[in-house]
C-alpha cells in the first residue's frame, strides 16, 4: 500500500506542475504589455546606408559595423522625420530574440503594445511584426493617448486588470502611472546595440520571457515585480 501511494504522489506532481499553468493561461492570463523603441527594436534615422558605419570605439571597445542580413531588419518611412519621394528615411532592427519570446508568450498571455510613436509608424512595424494580427490584443500609440508622451503609460486605459498586468519598457518614465508598481525596465536597446553582442541581447529577451513566465503562476505580478527592478 505505501509503494502504491507513493507511486500515485509521483505521477500526480508532474501532472499538477503541468495543469497549473495550463489552467492559469486559459482562466488567469497574464497581461503583458510591450513597448517598442528601444525594447524589442530599434529604429535608426538617417539611414545607416546613409551613415558611416565603419567599426568604431567606445567605452566597450570596439562596435562592429551594422548588420547587413535582411532577417535582422526592414527599411520604412518615418514620418516624423524628412523623408524624399517615398524613399525610407528608416531601418528598423528587431532585437535578437524577440520576435521568438513574443510568439512564445503569445501561448499563455494576452499581449499588448504601448507605444508613445505616431500611429503610421506604429502601423509600419506591425505589418512586419504581425502582419496576420494574432499577437497582440491592444495597439495603444501616441495618436490615441497624447498624454502618455508627457505623463507615462497608463495601463488602466488597456485592462482593469492591473493585478495581473507587466509593462516591459526601457524608459522608467513610462512606469509613473501605477506608480512603478507594473512596470519591468528591459535594458537599452539603441544603436550600440545593434552594433553588439547578440547573445547579449537574447540574454535580454529571455530575461523577460522568465519574468513573464513567473507573471503567469502567481497571483499578482506586483509583488513579483520589485525583484526586477533593483
Amino acid at each position: 500500500m505505501i509503494h502504491v501511494r507513493s507511486t500515485v504522489r509521483r505521477l500526480l506532481i508532474p501532472t499538477a506542475a503541468v495543469a497549473y499553468p495550463a489552467y492559469k493561461a486559459k482562466y488567469d492570463p497574464p497581461e503583458l504589455v510591450w513597448d517598442l523603441d528601444n525594447t524589442i527594436l530599434c529604429s535608426i534615422c538617417p539611414h545607416p546606408d546613409k551613415r558611416n558605419d565603419k567599426e568604431e570605439n567606445d567605452d566597450n571597445g570596439i562596435i562592429g559595423p551594422f548588420p547587413n542580413d535582411t532577417s535582422r531588419y526592414f527599411d520604412q518611412i518615418d514620418d516624423d522625420f524628412p523623408f524624399e519621394d517615398n524613399v525610407p528615411n528608416t531601418r528598423t532592427y528587431w532585437r535578437p530574440g524577440a520576435k521568438i519570446a513574443l510568439q512564445f508568450c503569445s501561448m499563455f498571455s494576452i499581449q499588448h503594445v504601448f507605444t508613445t510613436a505616431q500611429k503610421t509608424y506604429t502601423d509600419n512595424i506591425l505589418l512586419e511584426l504581425d502582419p496576420k494580427g494574432e499577437l497582440f490584443h491592444n495597439i495603444i500609440h501616441r495618436d490615441i493617448r497624447p498624454e502618455s508622451v508627457k505623463k507615462g503609460k497608463d495601463l488602466s486605459k488597456i485592462t482593469d486588470r492591473l493585478d495581473r498586468t507587466i509593462l516591459f519598457d526601457d524608459k522608467l518614465k513610462n512606469f509613473r502611472p501605477q506608480k512603478g508598481k507594473n512596470g519591468v525596465q528591459a535594458r537599452l536597446y539603441d544603436e550600440t546595440s545593434v552594433r553588439g553582442s547578440d547573445a547579449r541581447e537574447m540574454m535580454e529577451m529571455a530575461r523577460l520571457v522568465g519574468i513573464s513566465v513567473l507573471a503567469l503562476l502567481v497571483t499578482d505580478v506586483r509583488d513579483i515585480v520589485p525583484f526586477f527592478n533593483s
